[in-house]
């Protein structure tokens, strides 16, 4: 299996009061360059005996790294907690966002053929990393937007879903209704 290219980030604000997990204002992140999703487990054995060798291990969280080359500007009130207002952000030093819930797509190419999976992180709370800004030199030199956070387990203890499609707009419009994004464009 390979996978061959990531596209369709989406993210939509996260209301996880009553348990189980809701989305609102639903909305496309930016043109996906790297995303990196790496799980942490706790050791929750129980050593009551040299001799035991039952390792229990359980999710913890996972840490989540988006790289876009372009951020929407709804990323910066939803993901960060700033103000923004049409070609003005401000940003505060309380600002803080809410969870959120974060999707996107990846091709992949087995036995020839290809298939598209979809994956849905339930519960994230993320962080907006520095900037590097240059003048341009003898080269063009690419930026790119870099988010970090973490993924969390909901109320009822899901943290990740996986959905494999054979077509894009399938897996698209499967991550279009996690976020709760309509035709329109909601």
């Amino acid at each position: 299996m390979a996978f061959i290219g990531l596209a369709h980030i989406v993210g939509a604000r996260c209301n996880d009061a009553a348990g189980v997990p809701t989305y609102t204002e639903g909305f496309r992140y930016g043109r996906a360059v790297k995303a990196v999703i790496d799980p942490k487990y706790e050791d929750v054995s129980d050593y009551g005996d040299i001799n035991d060798d039952e390792e229990v291990q359980v999710f913890a969280y996972a840490d989540v790294t988006l790289e876009v080359s372009e951020e929407a500007e709804k990323a910066e009130s939803l993901f960060y907690g700033h103000t923004a207002d049409g070609n003005l952000v401000v940003s505060e030093e309380l600002d803080q966002a809410g969870p959120v819930g974060l999707g996107f797509r990846v091709r992949e190419k087995t036995a020839g053929k290809e298939r598209y999976t979809a994956i849905w992180l339930y519960k994230v709370n993320l962080t907006e990393e520095g900037q590097e800004l240059e003048t341009k030199a003898d080269s063009i030199k690419y930026g790119t937007v870099q988010t970090k956070g973490k993924a969390v387990p909901t109320g009822n203890g899901q943290w990740r879903k996986k959905a494999t499609f054979t077509t894009k707009q399938e897996a698209d419009s499967w991550l279009d209704e996690m976020a709760g994004i309509t035709q329109e464009g909601d």
